[in-house]
């Protein structure tokens, strides 16, 4: 499935053929709805810096932070969020906070650091036709967009079935990315006596 088809086929679910000219509407509004609410650990990415003063610059593509780090000695340490500390070590830095639109390490000018984040996923468009939700979860991207178009033409029963099933479709897609994000065996095991 791609933009043209997912388009296409909520039209072909909704019997409809006078839509074409609201479907991008309403896959901006599914998306709005879906990329808020959706955090997919799967895309979780990193960057590396070093602060200017105590600050560093945010990407462009900012959906959620997972963590800042540093490195003290050969480890990797991770900061606590606190948006302002009351005190903080002028040894190691502790904290990491947004100031103005920017990261912001405290005590640590000149700092190197990582971002591990979560992007913004691609909202989907003539030239970029697929995004990873789309590829992973098509299902919910179809229902998302059809609740929309169901709710422009005034379908309430259409509204109300599609209603009930996206909270599911919801909680199973979360459920994935957090599988995903997983090892599948490890060291400790809990076996059975």
């Amino acid at each position: 499935m791609n933009y043209a088809t997912l388009q296409t086929d909520v039209a072909s679910y909704l019997h409809r053929t006078d839509l074409t000219a609201f479907m991008p509407g309403f896959v901006e509004r599914a998306e709005a709805f879906l990329f808020r609410e959706l955090p997919i650990k799967d895309l979780t990415t990193k960057v590396a810096g070093t602060t200017t003063g105590e600050y560093f610059t945010l990407p462009s593509d900012l959906g959620s932070i997972s963590k800042v780090t540093v490195t003290i000695g050969s480890s990797e340490v991770a900061l606590d969020y606190m948006a302002q500390p009351i005190s903080y070590s002028t040894t190691y830095p502790e904290f990491y906070s947004f100031d103005n639109g920017q990261g912001r390490i405290w005590g640590a000018s000149g700092q190197a650091y990582t971002l591990y984040y979560t992007p913004n996923i691609a909202a989907l468009s003539g030239s970029n036709t697929s995004n990873w939700l789309l590829v992973n979860a098509q299902d919910l991207y179809f229902y998302a967009v059809a609740l929309e178009a169901a709710r422009f033409i005034r379908n309430q029963a259409e509204i109300a079935g599609i209603s009930a099933m996206i909270p599911t479709l919801m909680e199973s897609v979360k459920s994935y990315s957090n599988r995903k994000s997983l090892p599948a065996t490890g060291s400790m095991q809990i076996r059975a006596r």
